[in-house]
C-alpha cells in the first residue's frame, strides 16, 4: 500500500527536508542467544511470513493516521527524559566496537545471523569513523536476513533489564512497496514464562507525494515468535507506525534505542533527537490505529529478559536487494549519545 500525502503539502515538505538533512558522522573515540535464542531468532526469520503479513494489515489500517502529524517536526520540542551522561560513553559501556580490528567478518563476541543469501562482511568503502564498517547485504527475496548478533554473556543479560544501544547506520535505499523490514531486534524469554518475545524497530509503509516516493515509514513491532510453531503460547505481532517519519537513506544516521524491560517500553532517537512517535510504554496506541494480528489490539507488549540484539537488515515480504552499513556500535546501561 502506498500512502499518499498529496492532501498534506506541509508534511510532504517537512519529510523532504528530513530526507535531505545532513548527519554528523565524525569519528568516535570508542574502540574496542544461546540455543533457545538462536532457535527463536531463527523463528524471527521463520515467523516473518506471519510477521510480514501482519503489519501489512496494520499498514492498511494505520495508513491515514500518520499523515495528520509531522512527528519529525515535533519530536524536538519534547523534554528529554533520558539525557546523555557526561564523560566518554565507552568508559562505562558494556560493549563498544568500531570494527577496525576485523578482517573479513566480525567475530569474537559477535555471531552472524543470515538466511536466503544474506551476507555480513567487513567493508572499507563506507565508514562513519576509522577505515572500516560492517556491510550487510541481501538479495531479492521473499524473506531474508543479514544481521549482526550480540548475545555474549559479557553483555547480556543486562542488570535491571534496561538496555541502551547505539549504532551509526547507512542505508543505501528503502523499499518503495509495502515490505515489513527490521534493523534492530532485541530477543529473550519473558520473565516468569517459557516463551520468547522480541522488540523490533524497522518500518513498512511507503509514503508518497503524488508520484514522488518520500520514503519507507518507520515502525515499532512486538512479536512472540514461539507462537508460530506452538499455539499454546501467546500470539501477538503488534505494530505501531510512526506519524510520517521515514527511514533516512543515503547518509550516515546515528540511531539510539532503549529497551525498558520493567516498563514494557521502547524508545528511539535519530541523530540525537527523540523519535517520540515511536515510543512504546506497555502497549500500542489506539489513537494511532495501532493493532495486533494474532492478539487483541490493546494486548501488552510484555518485554523479555533481553538476551541478544540483532542489528542489520531483515525483511519479510518480497523485496529488492538491499545494502546497509553499520559502524560504532555500543551497548550500555545508560544512554550513549552520538559520536562527537
Amino acid at each position: 500500500m502506498l500512502r499518499s500525502l498529496s492532501g498534506r503539502p506541509e508534511l510532504a515538505f517537512a519529510l523532504l527536508l528530513a530526507l535531505g538533512t545532513a548527519c554528523h558522522s565524525s569519528a568516535d573515540d570508542d574502540h574496542t542467544g544461546a540455543a533457545g535464542s538462536a532457535s527463536s531468532s531463527g523463528g524471527t526469520g521463520g515467523e516473518s511470513g506471519g510477521s510480514g503479513g501482519a503489519p501489512a494489515g496494520g499498514a492498511s489500517n494505520a495508513g491515514s493516521a500518520g499523515t495528520t502529524v509531522n512527528a519529525a517536526g515535533t519530536a524536538g520540542s519534547v523534554a528529554e527524559t533520558d539525557p546523555v551522561p557526561p564523560g566518554k560513553p565507552c568508559d562505562t559501556a558494556l560493549l563498544c566496537d568500531d570494527f577496525e580490528s576485523y578482517d573479513s567478518a566480525p567475530n569474537g563476541k559477535w555471531t552472524l545471523h543470515t538466511s536466503a543469501g544474506g551476507a555480513v562482511v567487513i567493508d572499507t568503502t563506507q565508514h562513519a569513523s576509522g577505515a572500516k564498517s560492517v556491510k550487510v547485504s541481501t538479495q531479492a527475496s521473499s524473506s531474508v536476513t543479514a544481521m549482526l548478533r550480540m548475545q555474549d554473556p559479557s553483555v547480556f543479560p543486562v542488570p535491571g533489564n534496561v538496555v541502551y544501544g547505539r549504532m551509526l547506520y547507512y542505508l543505501e535505499s528503502a523499499p518503495t512497496q509495502s515490505v515489513h523490514w527490521t534493523l534492530i531486534a532485541g530477543l529473550g524469554v519473558v520473565p516468569g514464562q517459557t516463551y520468547h518475545a522480541v522488540y523490533r524497530y524497522g518500518g513498512q509503509t511507503p509514503l508518497t507525494q503524488g508520484t514522488t516516493f518520500l520514503g519507507s515509514e518507520m515502525m515499532a513491532n512486538y512479536d512472540t515468535p514461539d507462537w508460530y510453531s506452538d499455539k499454546s503460547t501467546p500470539g501477538s505481532d503488534c505494530w505501531h507506525h510512526a506519524n510520517g517519519r521515514v527511514m533516512p537513506v543515503g547518509k550516515w544516521t546515528c540511531i539510539e534505542w532503549k529497551f525498558d524491560g520493567p516498563n514494557d517500553g521502547m524508545k528511539l532517537w535519530l541523530d540525537g533527537v527523540a523519535a517520540t512517535d515511536l515510543t512504546i510504554m506497555g502497549h500500542g496506541d489506539g489513537n494511532n490505529q495501532d493493532g495486533c494480528v494474532n492478539a487483541n489490539n490493546d494486548s501488552p507488549w510484555a518485554a523479555p529478559t533481553f538476551a541478544s540484539f540483532d542489528l542489520g537488515w531483515e525483511s519479510y515480504q518480497t523485496d529488492d536487494a538491499r545494502t546497509a552499513y553499520i559502524d560504532d556500535v555500543a551497548i550500555s546501561t545508560t544512554r550513549l549519545g552520538c559520536p562527537q
